[in-house]
């Protein structure tokens, strides 16, 4: 995989959302891309049988109770 470069986010940035990024911010958030990427797949090698996606519609549905409950 290609590395994500500042130029690309500042690119995406300006033509999805119109909006403008710094040299210095992009650059960040080209880093962050990346080590998520690097990290992601590290992901592959562990046993997360079972486990929920944290924003997966039954977790949403089970926070959202929680909550409720909470609020009471």
């Amino acid at each position: 995989m290609g590395r994500v470069t500042g130029a690309a986010i500042k690119l995406l940035a300006q033509q999805l959302y119109d909006y403008e990024l710094s040299d210095e911010v992009a650059e960040t958030v080209a880093h962050m891309v990346g080590a998520t990427a690097a990290y992601s797949r590290r992901l592959q090698t562990l046993n997360l049988t079972g486990l929920q996606p944290p924003f997966s519609y039954p977790t949403l549905i089970a926070e959202a109770e929680r909550s409720l409950r909470d609020s009471k």
